[in-house]
């Protein structure tokens, strides 16, 4: 019966111990992300064709957010979701700027 029981008891607390480590970790190297890429890609076709000369359309949105590439650089792409993905990082960036203001 002892013979059994280390183990388990071994595991059940380096499983605790691990696990409380992932935990603390998870926050300390958190990396906070843009949520602006994620609005423009879901403004994007999300053919990932890569006519535009990126990785698909999450490549571009990232060019896009980061000022690396414009909306016109999407092939497929219609001149309202330009307009809209223009508006939308003018307004964004509009916000941004009031916040800082502050």
């Amino acid at each position: 019966m002892k013979e059994i029981l280390v183990p388990i008891i071994l595991l059940v607390v380096l499983g605790g111990f691990f696990g409380a480590l992932i935990a603390y970790l998870s926050k300390v190297l958190y990396v906070e992300v843009d949520t602006r890429v994620q609005d423009v890609l879901g403004m994007l076709p999300g053919i990932n064709c890569g006519a535009c000369g990126h990785p698909g359309c999450a490549g571009l949105a990232e060019a896009i957010v980061s000022g690396k590439g414009t909306p016109e650089q999407c092939r497929p792409g219609k001149q309202e979701m330009r307009d809209r993905i223009k508006t939308y990082l003018a307004q964004v960036s509009k916000e941004l700027q009031e916040e800082k203001a502050k």
